[in-house]
């Protein structure tokens, strides 16, 4: 599995989720919608047994996600309003830009299951790691690939996300909703900035946890 596109598609599919019940829920639609600013530390289990620590800032159309792994510092800004994403390696000091096409990305089973494309069915209460939960079962609108969703409705956050495959696993924890530092979506000065070579899994392609790998 390729962690980076994991962490991209974690990070991608959590800008559209906002833990806040919505006033008229149509049959099949998401339980929340998107807060416009917030941070959240996420856990991420991969079904190798392999787990990555990730941070997630979001500040309205710019996103921003980064782990520690192997001793490689790593961080993906993504850039609605500037149609771009930057792959950022710190050690290097550089980034690899590539453009962010919405059309493309829907496409990808993991952006599609996580937004509000996918089509939400309560299953019902469950406990996760001591928190009382509400669990939904999401289905993509595009590849009919199947999640699940646990909410903690009480305190309107997102707790655990996991693929019906057993793929992966995202915990959420210090959920904080509020303004971001700008500089998060930046990529710093005196980074050097090259072209990312394709990679069809993040672009709706196949192969990797972005395309439909089919």
């Amino acid at each position: 599995m390729n962690f980076p596109r994991l962490l991209f598609a974690v990070v991608l599919g959590c800008c559209w989720l906002r833990p806040e019940p919505l006033a008229a829920q149509a049959a099949g639609a998401p339980p929340f919608e998107m807060d416009k600013e917030y941070s959240a530390d996420l856990t991420i289990i991969a079904k190798e047994g392999i787990t990555i620590q990730s941070k997630t800032y979001v500040d309205g159309d710019k996103m921003r996600g980064q782990m520690s792994m192997n001793g490689m510092d790593m961080s993906t800004i993504v850039r609605k309003d500037k149609l771009k994403i930057y792959q950022v390696l710190d050690a290097q000091k550089m980034a690899m830009e590539m453009d962010y096409d919405p059309a493309k990305f829907m496409k990808g089973r993991t952006a599609a299951a996580f937004g509000p494309m996918g089509q939400f069915e309560l299953i019902g209460p469950d406990t996760i790691d001591g928190v009382a939960t509400t669990k939904y079962k999401v289905t993509s609108d595009t590849t009919k690939d199947v999640f699940f969703f646990w909410l903690d409705m009480a305190h309107k956050v997102p707790i655990q996300m996991a693929a019906a495959d057993s793929s992966f696993t995202v915990k959420w924890k210090n959920y904080k909703a509020g303004p971001q530092d700008p500089s998060l979506f930046e990529v710093p000065a005196g980074y050097q900035v090259m072209a990312m070579p394709d990679m069809p899994g993040l672009t709706g392609g196949a192969g990797g946890p972005g395309g439909d790998g089919r």
